[in-house]
């Protein structure tokens, strides 16, 4: 979606936040949309190399993204744990089992959702349009 809304498409970005499912790797750890959401401001407002200096708009940016994250999607979950907001461990073959025969996917989707929106927000606001 942030890709989408700046108008670039980075497969390697894309790639890079494959294993971001179920929270860093299956581990039920940060919410890959989360993660992948700072993972594509940092590739826009991040230095490009050492030398260089970050967007100073990029650290306001990401820290707006995770604080309306934690209010509009997070909840009363507690945490921004993959493992919180869905409810499983993804270790448990049961559990996750029950997670996509149950309507575990669609409130992922939707959480996903609200985090791409933000994203959007955020995105509109901090960035220069190019």
């Amino acid at each position: 979606m942030g890709q989408k809304r700046l108008g670039t498409r980075d497969e390697s970005l894309i790639r890079a936040m494959a294993p971001m499912g179920g929270g860093i790797a299956s581990s039920g750890g940060a919410c890959g949309a989360l993660t992948g959401a700072i993972a594509l401001l940092g590739s826009v407002m991040g230095r490009g190399s050492p030398e260089k200096r970050d967007d100073p708009k990029m650290w306001k940016a990401c820290y707006e993204l995770y604080k309306r994250f934690e209010s509009e999607v997070v909840g009363s979950a507690g945490s921004i744990n993959c493992r919180d907001i869905a409810g499983v461990d993804w270790r448990d073959r049961k559990q996750t089992k029950a997670f996509y025969k149950g309507d575990g996917r669609d409130k992922c989707a939707d959480n996903t959702g609200k985090a791409a929106r933000i994203l959007g927000e955020v995105i509109e606001k901090y960035l220069d349009h190019q």
